[in-house]
C-alpha cells in the first residue's frame, strides 16, 4: 500500500476519532447542563411550593386570629348591648398584614383557596369601614332608629365575616393537609384559649365588682 494512502487513512482515522471525542464531550456537556437546569428548576419549584405553604399557614393564622376575636366580641350580650346604644364605639381591626402582602399577586395562592380567602377579606374590609363610620359626625347626627339600623347591618356583616372565615379556614386546612401539614390542632388550641380567656375575664370582673363594693363608705344610719 503506498505511503500516501496509508497517511491519508491515518489522517482520516485521526479526524474521525477527534470528531467522536468532540461529540462525546459535547454530549456530556449538554447532558450536564440539562441536568443542572433541571436541578435548578426543581429547587425553584420546591422553594415556590414552600413559599405557598408558608403563605397558606400565615393566612390560616391571620384568619383564625380574626375569627377568635370575632367569637370573643360578638356574644349575644355584646350584640344586644350594641343595639341598645345610641353612640356606640368600636375600633376597626385593620391588622391583616399577611393578606396585604399577597393581594397584589393572588396567583401565588392555590386556586382552591382563593375564592373563600378573598370573600373573607372583602367582608372583613366591609366590617372595618362600617366600624370606622361609627365615629363619623354624619353617623353621630343620625336618629336613634337610623343608628340602630346601621349597627344591625354591621352586626350582620361581622357574623357573615365569621362564617366566611370558617369556610376559608377549612379550605386552607384542606390544602395544608394535602401537603402533610395538620392545621386543625391550631384551631382547637385557639378555641381552648378563647374559653380560658373568657373564664379568666369573668374572675377579673367578679374581683373588680367585689373590690368596688367593699371600697364604698358605709351608709349613714
Amino acid at each position: 500500500m503506498p505511503d500516501a494512502l496509508i497517511n491519508a487513512l491515518g489522517t482520516i482515522a485521526a479526524a474521525f476519532v477527534g470528531v467522536v471525542t468532540w461529540y462525546l464531550a459535547s454530549r456530556h456537556d449538554r447532558q450536564r447542563e440539562a441536568a443542572e437546569r433541571e436541578a435548578q428548576r426543581q429547587a425553584e419549584e420546591r422553594l415556590r411550593e414552600q413559599r405557598v405553604l408558608d403563605i397558606v399557614v400565615a393566612l390560616h393564622s391571620e384568619i383564625l386570629a380574626g375569627i377568635v376575636a370575632n367569637r370573643r366580641q360578638l356574644t349575644k350580650e355584646d350584640a344586644e348591648y350594641a343595639m341598645a346604644q345610641e353612640t356606640p364605639f368600636a375600633t376597626a381591626d385593620d391588622t391583616d398584614f399577611v393578606f396585604d402582602s399577597v393581594k397584589d399577586d393572588l396567583s401565588i395562592l392555590p386556586a382552591e383557596v382563593i375564592h373563600s380567602v378573598v370573600q373573607y377579606y372583602r367582608t372583613a374590609k366591609q366590617s372595618n369601614l362600617l366600624t370606622a363610620d361609627l365615629r363619623d359626625p354624619y353617623f353621630i347626627s343620625q336618629t336613634p332608629s337610623e343608628k340602630r339600623r346601621i349597627i344591625g347591618h354591621l352586626l350582620q356583616i361581622v357574623e357573615t365575616q365569621k362564617i366566611l372565615g370558617e369556610a376559608a379556614l377549612a379550605d386552607l386546612s384542606a390544602f395544608a393537609g394535602k401537603q402533610g401539614l395538620d392545621l386543625t390542632e391550631n384551631e382547637a388550641r385557639a378555641g381552648k384559649l378563647l374559653l380560658q380567656a373568657r373564664e379568666e375575664m369573668k374572675l377579673i370582673f367578679k374581683k373588680s365588682e367585689r373590690s368596688v363594693r367593699t371600697s364604698k363608705p358605709p351608709g349613714r344610719r
